[in-house]
């Protein structure tokens, strides 16, 4: 019993130490928008189109507010930094929410990232 829990032990620190470095790459990037992403404000809302792919995206506040730095080229820190004086959020939530955005952004093609 004490060897699978040094074993888990183990895999766990692994498994810890592999988010970490993921978290580090993505901290890492600037990001920006795809250049094939269209972009148009309907109803005080932005709205995304990414050609390649027909994806079509309506953004709320916060998104749109993403959307909007991402002219800048900023890292996840620099868009959280910015957004936590906007909103109040915790730094966690913030970072965690904004992420999960950004990998939808790159996977739906209307967010690119770029080695910093």
């Amino acid at each position: 019993m004490h060897v699978m829990f040094a074993r888990q032990s183990y895999f766990s620190a692994l498994f810890s130490y592999a988010i970490f470095q993921i978290k580090m790459l993505t901290l890492a990037k600037r990001f920006k928008q795809h250049p094939q992403a269209i972009c148009t404000e309907l109803d005080g809302e932005i709205a995304l189109f990414q050609s390649s792919t027909c994806d079509y995206l309506v953004l709320n506040e916060s998104a749109s507010a993403i959307w909007n730095a991402l002219t800048t080229q900023p890292t996840l820190a620099e868009l959280c930094a910015g957004l936590q004086e906007q909103y109040n959020v915790s730094p966690d939530e913030c970072l965690a929410e904004v992420e999960a955005w950004l990998k939808i952004g790159v996977e739906k093609q209307v967010v690119s990232a770029i080695e910093n």
